[in-house]
């Protein structure tokens, strides 16, 4: 079974799994670790126990927020002692849909074209909407 950690600063981790259960449904693989200005516990210590609990054959993905930050540093750490995760930093709704959505492992292939889906999915709007306009008006 694939298990998604979403691991973020503050809410964003309970919000993208928000986001996922109101498009999918219930999704028992995710799992949220937040890192917060009033944790009593560091997030690493979480998260280790959380993956201990994860069957040994489960597949794990961690979703982070920010390359370089400490929750993504955080979980960096952690390979050494999980090193069948696979920590994928910079998430978005797209990536965590997908995983979450994933029955069976990611070859790496297949990640890396989850990945540039995830990628496309960040646009300027108001970009498209001009070139759009722009390409009508030439159309005339």
């Amino acid at each position: 079974m694939n298990q998604v950690i979403l691991a973020s600063h503050g809410g964003l981790a309970a919000g993208m799994r928000d986001t996922v259960e109101l498009i999918v449904g219930e999704v028992p693989n995710v799992h949220v670790l937040s890192t917060t200005r009033d944790e009593t516990e560091p997030i690493a210590v979480r998260a280790r126990r959380l993956l201990g609990s994860f069957d040994p054959a489960d597949t794990v993905y961690i979703l982070t927020d920010v390359m370089g930050g400490s929750v993504n540093n955080d979980m960096l750490t952690l390979l050494a002692e999980f090193p069948g995760a696979v920590i994928l930093c910079g998430t978005n709704a797209c990536l965590a849909l997908s995983l979450a959505s994933a029955e069976d492992p990611l070859s790496d292939g297949e990640l890396e074209e989850l990945l540039e889906d995830a990628r496309s999915q960040i646009v300027n709007c108001n970009k498209l909407l001009r070139e759009a306009a722009a390409n009508e008006e030439d159309d005339l």
